[in-house]
């Protein structure tokens, strides 16, 4: 577990998670060492315990704030939600390509080695993890109730083929300007909504 941070040390507290997840995604998790991240920020690999218990403490830190993170993706106003399932999908998945460089780093370490977490951190990773999949599962069952998605596609196999292409956006997104990003995005929207079965929906992109 983590342990206890005395007021004024949750800057370098957020200097060593920051470091941690460099690491882990050049190195691995089990490639690293305590002794990387200490470096890291210069410190002894001794004063790093102030801080922590054990490595796994770091990358379940950066595992549930990516998923703070993903959570905020999920968030609609009332207009957006009363949207077409196609147009819900399509926002959802702009808001994700969007993430800042940072957060798209922790998203990449988290989905490469929460399965390396112990049972009990790795419990409350899953509930994160659902919360996410209901999130997508239920936009797909509007579009299949709607008639817009094929329904002939297993309801979970539709929401995992959504999960997986969006992780793949953190490692394929070309930098540049938001338009640029948002353009990359509708690909992928483009990829996934006529995937699941409609056939005929253009990019917002596209029109404009």
């Amino acid at each position: 577990m983590v342990v206890g941070r005395a007021p004024g040390r949750e800057e370098r507290w957020d200097e060593i998670v920051l470091a941690a997840s460099k690491v882990f995604y050049e190195k691995s998790y089990e490639g690293s060492s305590l002794q990387d991240i200490a470096s890291a920020v210069g410190l002894l690999k001794g004063s790093i315990y102030y801080y922590i218990n054990t490595k796994e403490d770091l990358l379940f830190e950066i595992v549930m704030r990516a998923q703070a993170v993903w959570m905020a993706t999920l968030e609609e106003d009332d207009e957006l939600a009363q949207q077409p399932a196609t147009t819900r999908l399509r926002e959802t998945i702009v808001r994700w390509t969007l993430l800042k460089e940072r957060h798209r780093e922790w998203g990449i370490v988290a989905e490469r080695e929460f399965t390396r977490l112990s049972a009990p951190y790795l419990t409350k990773v899953i509930v994160g993890r659902r919360t996410f999949n209901n999130f997508v599962e239920q936009i797909i069952s509007q579009g299949r109730d709607d008639g817009d998605l094929d329904d002939r596609i297993p309801l979970q196999l539709a929401t995992n083929m959504v999960f997986e292409v969006m992780k793949s956006s953190h490692v394929n997104r070309p930098t540049g300007s938001r338009a640029d990003i948002t353009k990359f995005a509708d690909a992928y929207s483009l990829l996934l909504i006529r995937g699941l079965g409609k056939a005929d929906w253009i990019a917002p992109s596209a029109i404009n």
